[in-house]
C-alpha cells in the first residue's frame, strides 16, 4: 500500500509526482524470490550488490520500498526505490543517494510535515504539496 504526492510551484507552474510505500512490483521479499523472478527491479548497482550477497549468504530478506528524500543543502525533492537486505535481522545493505544537483547525501524526509521545497525548474522555494492530487494505492 502506497501513496502517492503532487507538489505544484506556486511561481512557475511545475508539477511533479513523488511515491511513498510498497506496491507494485516493489516491496518486502526474499532474496529467492526476488532472484528467481528474473526481472531486475533495482538500480544495476544495488542489483549487484544484491547477486553478490546472494553468492555469500543464504535466506536473506529484501525490503523494498518508495521513499521520498530531500537534499539538504538544496531543498529538492527525490523519490527513489530504497533497498535494504537483511540476514536474520542485521543489516547487510541499505540504499544511499545522492543530490544529482550538489551530490550531499540525501536525507529521508517526513514528506507529511514538509510545508515546501525548492522546485526543480525555476530554483524557488515555492515548491508545495498540491492536498486535493493524493493518491493512495494497494
Amino acid at each position: 500500500m502506497g501513496r502517492a504526492y503532487t507538489y505544484r510551484c506556486d511561481k512557475c507552474g511545475y508539477e511533479d509526482h513523488f511515491n511513498e510505500g510498497h506496491g507494485f512490483l516493489i516491496h518486502p521479499m526474499s532474496l529467492d524470490s526476488y532472484l528467481e523472478s528474473g526481472t531486475i527491479l533495482f538500480h544495476h548497482k544495488t542489483n549487484s550488490v544484491i547477486e553478490k550477497l546472494a553468492k555469500e549468504h543464504k535466506n536473506l530478506f529484501i525490503d523494498a520500498g518508495f521513499k521520498i528524500f530531500k537534499c539538504p543543502d538544496c531543498n529538492l525533492l527525490y523519490d527513489k526505490i530504497e533497498v535494504t537486505v537483511y540476514d536474520d535481522g542485521k543489516i547487510l545493505h541499505k540504499s544511499e543517494f545522492r543530490c544529482t544537483q550538489c551530490r550531499a547525501r540525501l536525507k529521508l524526509t517526513n514528506i507529511h510535515r514538509l510545508k515546501k521545497a525548492v522546485c526543480p525548474k525555476c530554483k524557488q522555494y515555492s515548491f508545495r504539496l498540491d492536498q486535493r492530487k493524493q493518491v493512495l494505492w494497494d
